[in-house]
């Protein structure tokens, strides 16, 4: 029996953290206490790629980065002492950074999950909890979005992990897919694709930064015809996997975020997020802690994390 990833005795040995988290949700439905689940930590500000949708590069400033004493501090400050249950790595590309990965892993043993394009050959740990790995659909839409031999790069950086790291290796691999406006007919070929080496796999919608984004996939027809797809797999043979619940899938036909650039109904103080100075970023995850940065678009959000926190009935207003 597994539940997201863990095994029976990982939940035993792992009871007390669900201790914390378990008054944290009471608190909240109870008191409307608000204390954050999750962390996020923008571990590096640099990647080798430049895609069309990532939202990086909109508030990219400064290229200097935290030693590892650095980050070890930010850990025990920003996201210990908050009891927060799971943190994940993203960047920037995090695997230009594989020593702050394996202090994060050895910090949060098992709670600890990389959001990675998987360029870079994968490194085994043995406490890390999964990676994340970006496709952008098919192949050639994946190239079209991330460049020429991404997505054959990734495909060997994948197999050769899977290959290497014994026989259950393939668990620690979950494709995240962004659903925009160039791959929402290729769905169904990414799960095609990598269903066989894979253990999860999860999908969001692209969230734009500002108007007229030719990636963002507009609420309506097109947009509901790909969710009901998913949620008829999610029923069906893709039950174990595809991880988003059916309530999260149907909160994103339409606006739950918020209005304009503030968001209302999104819990975003769920996640306590950093950037890669250690700066908390408003509004949410993909927002920047600089004041006059660009901000995302609340009311087109398509964001995964926050959106099945609301599907659980966790809300930004108490």
């Amino acid at each position: 029996m597994e539940i997201m990833g863990r095994g029976f005795r990982q939940i035993i040995r792992e009871s007390p953290l669900y201790f914390h988290l378990g008054l944290k949700i009471g608190g909240y439905k109870l008191f409307g206490r608000k204390s954050p689940f999750y962390g996020s930590a923008d571990i590096i500000n640099v990647c080798n790629l430049h895609c069309e949708h990532c939202y990086w590069w909109l508030n990219r400033k400064e290229n200097e980065d935290l030693t590892t004493q650095q980050w070890k501090k930010i850990i025990d400050e920003k996201f210990k002492k908050q009891h927060v249950f799971i943190v994940t790595l993203v960047g920037g590309e995090p695997m230009m950074r594989p020593d702050i990965v394996e202090l994060f892993v050895k910090e949060f043993p098992k709670r600890a999950c990389v959001v990675t394009n998987g360029t870079f050959p994968i490194p085994y740990f043995k406490d890390i909890y999964f990676y994340w790995i970006s496709i952008d659909g098919d192949e050639k839409t994946h190239n079209k979005i991330r460049g020429e031999g991404a997505w054959a790069k990734t495909r060997e950086n994948v197999l050769n992990y899977v290959k290497n790291n014994g026989q259950k290796a393939w668990k620690d691999i979950w494709i995240t897919m962004t659903i925009n406006s160039q791959n929402y007919k290729t769905v169904e070929k990414v799960i095609d694709d990598w269903k066989d080496y894979t253990n999860k796999i999860g999908f969001q919608f692209h969230t734009p930064f500002m108007e007229n984004d030719p990636l963002w996939l507009p609420f309506g027809k097109e947009r509901d015809k790909v969710i009901d797809r998913l949620i008829d797999l999610k029923s069906n043979s893709l039950k174990n996997y595809i991880i988003n619940p059916k309530e999260q899938l149907e909160i994103m036909k339409q606006n739950w975020g918020g209005k304009g650039t503030t968001p209302i109904d999104c819990p975003t103080w769920a996640i306590v997020s950093v950037d890669h100075m250690g700066r908390e970023k408003q509004p949410c995850c993909i927002g920047s802690a600089e004041k006059d940065s660009m901000k995302p678009i609340c009311e087109k959000c398509g964001l995964g994390c926050y959106s099945v926190l609301l599907g659980y009935g966790i809300k930004g207003m108490a």
